[in-house]
C-alpha cells in the first residue's frame, strides 16, 4: 500500500475512533462531504492545514497520519529527553495546573510554530 493510501487509511480510522460520521467530519472542515471522502478513499491528499485540523479534531498526533504508529517512535526518540523532562515537572503539578499549563503550552507552540513559517516564507 502507498503513502497515500496509509494516510487515507489513518484518517479513516481516526475518525471511526472518535466515533465521528464522515457528514460531522466535512462540516468540521467546511467542505462538501464527497471532498471528505475523497480523503478518506485516497482519491485526494489533504494538504497539510486541513490534516492539521483533522489530527485536531480527531485527537491524533500529526506525525501519526503521516509515519502511523513509527512517527510515534520517531518522535519519543528525537525528544525523548526532553520530554522526560517535561513529564517529569508536569507530574508534580495539580491536575487543575496542569490543564492549565498544558493550554498555554499549546497555544504558545501553535504562534511560534505560525511565527516561524511566516519568517521563513517572508524570506522567500
Amino acid at each position: 500500500m502507498d503513502s497515500k493510501n496509509k494516510m487515507a487509511e489513518r484518517i479513516k480510522e481516526a475518525r471511526e475512533w472518535k466515533g465521528l460520521t464522515q457528514v460531522y467530519m466535512a462540516n468540521r472542515l467546511e467542505v462538501a462531504r464527497q471532498t471528505y471522502l475523497d480523503l478518506e478513499s485516497g482519491k485526494t491528499e489533504p494538504k497539510v492545514r486541513m490534516l492539521s485540523e483533522i489530527a485536531e479534531i480527531t485527537e491524533r498526533p500529526l506525525t501519526w497520519f503521516i509515519y502511523g504508529d513509527k512517527g510515534l517512535e520517531i518522535l519519543e526518540s528525537q525528544y525523548k529527553e526532553e520530554i522526560d523532562v517535561l513529564l517529569q515537572h508536569f507530574s508534580r503539578l495539580p491536575h487543575s495546573a496542569r490543564h492549565v499549563i498544558l493550554q498555554q503550552s499549546i497555544n504558545l507552540a501553535e504562534f511560534m510554530a505560525d511565527y516561524t513559517q511566516a519568517l521563513i516564507q517572508k524570506n522567500r
